[in-house]
């Protein structure tokens, strides 16, 4: 899985499918007491939220296959805002392409803006300043 690409977007986008007994009860409310007539319709707007779903997932995963992302595709891509994104970008603080005031980014870039920002662990802190502290000692 890219490295820009969160698992979350999919399920944040994607609505989750409702189960069996909330399309019916959505059914009930739509419809009258012919029993038979719920249950269609029941059936109906499950599957169709099944497939909202599914059709969502592809966009997601669609979404990693293209090289130059809108702004829109960014943002979702990223997992941000946008007007996080769109602040990012007034700052000059993530890579982007502005022709004819359009703002287009390069999923190779976002993904290693977000390698640049990595959080050092305890141990390769721990190690810079024992190296720090041993470079500093031998210069004096």
């Amino acid at each position: 899985m890219q490295i820009g690409m969160n698992t979350n977007v999919m399920k944040q986008e994607s609505a989750p499918v409702p189960g069996w007994e909330q399309a019916l009860a959505r059914a009930e409310e739509m419809l009258g007491a012919n029993a038979d007539t719920k249950m269609v319709l029941a059936q109906q707007i499950f599957q169709h939220q099944q497939m909202e779903g599914r059709i969502q997932a592809l966009e997601g995963i669609m979404l990693c296959q293209k090289e130059i992302l809108n702004f829109d595709e960014a943002a979702a891509y990223l997992s941000m805002s946008k007007s996080t994104l769109y602040k990012l970008t007034s700052k000059k603080e993530i890579p982007h392409y502005k022709p004819n005031r359009f703002v287009f980014f390069e999923r190779a870039a976002l993904d290693g803006w977000i390698r640049d920002a990595a959080v050092k662990t305890e141990e390769e802190l721990n190690d810079e300043a024992i190296k720090y502290c041993y470079n500093k000692a031998a210069r004096v």
